[in-house]
């Protein structure tokens, strides 16, 4: 029974969406708004897994920068299947491929992340959850940029 409802308030809310007027006189902006909607997701459960470890637990408050590690590995999974089947539906070339450039461009994230977050936290002397917020902002558009045209790019150079 639930299943029916969901179903029929994605497709009402596909329909809505698909009609509005900007997204059909921008047909590349409806990518960059699923992409921010799966990216907004996932960086939830970053951000949820990330408090859940650093609050209840000593060890991680203590690391949490290995917190962090863990919470956007997490992240980084939904995301990928997410991005694959929903936001660039790229069905073709082999997934192994897509998803070892995934993961560079995860590690590249997890950098920069990781370097914003201790520079906010140590240097600004920022909450680490208004650090992490931060860096996750700061780092998103680089990540979107890549992801679009390295990892799920539909032709090209690059060996499917």
């Amino acid at each position: 029974m639930l299943k029916k409802y969901l179903q029929f308030f994605y497709e009402k809310t596909a329909i809505c969406f698909r009609n509005l007027p900007f997204i059909r006189h921008y047909p590349d902006s409806k990518e960059l708004i699923k992409y921010s909607i799966v990216g907004n997701f996932s960086n939830f459960l970053d951000l949820v897994l990330y408090i859940i470890f650093t609050r209840f637990s000593h060890f991680w408050h203590e690391n949490y920068l290995w917190a962090n590690a863990l919470s956007m590995f997490v992240g980084s999974v939904v995301r990928f299947f997410l991005h694959k089947k929903w936001t660039f539906r790229h069905n073709a070339g082999s997934s192994h491929y897509q998803y070892f450039r995934f993961i560079i461009v995860l590690i590249l994230s997890f950098i920069l992340t990781g370097l914003f977050l201790f520079l906010i936290v140590e240097h600004f002397t920022v909450n680490d959850i208004i650090g992490k917020i931060i860096a996750m902002g700061l780092v998103t558009g680089f990540t979107y940029y890549l992801t679009k045209i390295w990892v799920f790019k539909k032709n090209g150079p690059f060996p499917k």
